[in-house]
């Protein structure tokens, strides 16, 4: 093997990784020149969850992930609030289909109320205090049962 390169971008990112043996970085492009180590333990780092850059001084570092922004946050909590809800559709359903058979329900009467009270809290988080930094409200305990 060569020697290992990692080119980075103009915010100092590392965007790609060369190897001369292999292939050359393009000239004019800026690269930091790393030893097989570094280039194994940038890579685990990233596995990691880490980001990949070059400091001031053009030595890689692994940084932690950049904070989300305020819309990728929200949009996040909503995908999970999204997820709890749909997690909970079947059993609405089923609740809805047994009570129109008019046979026995899965839930009893105050099941199905805290079921549906706690997708009601789930669907008006958007208008929280706080929101998007909360956390979602609790699912009823007899959900654990039933699934």
């Amino acid at each position: 093997m060569g020697q290992k390169y990692a080119a980075y971008d103009a915010q100092r990112t590392i965007v790609a990784f060369y190897d001369d043996a292999i292939s050359s970085p393009p000239k004019g492009d800026p690269v930091a020149k790393i030893s097989d180590a570094q280039y194994r333990e940038l890579l685990t780092g990233q596995a990691d969850g880490k980001r990949m850059a070059v400091d001031d001084n053009g030595s890689p570092v692994l940084l932690d992930p950049a904070p989300l922004s305020p819309d990728a946050l929200a949009n996040a909590k909503r995908s999970n609030r999204d997820a709890a809800l749909s997690a909970t559709d079947w059993l609405v359903a089923r609740q809805q289909d047994e009570t129109f058979a008019g046979g026995d329900t899965t839930l009893t009467a105050s099941q199905f109320a805290a079921l549906l009270a706690y997708r009601k809290a789930l669907r008006d988080l958007p208008l929280a205090d706080g929101w998007p930094d909360i956390d979602l409200p609790a699912a009823p305990d007899f959900l654990n049962a039933i699934a």
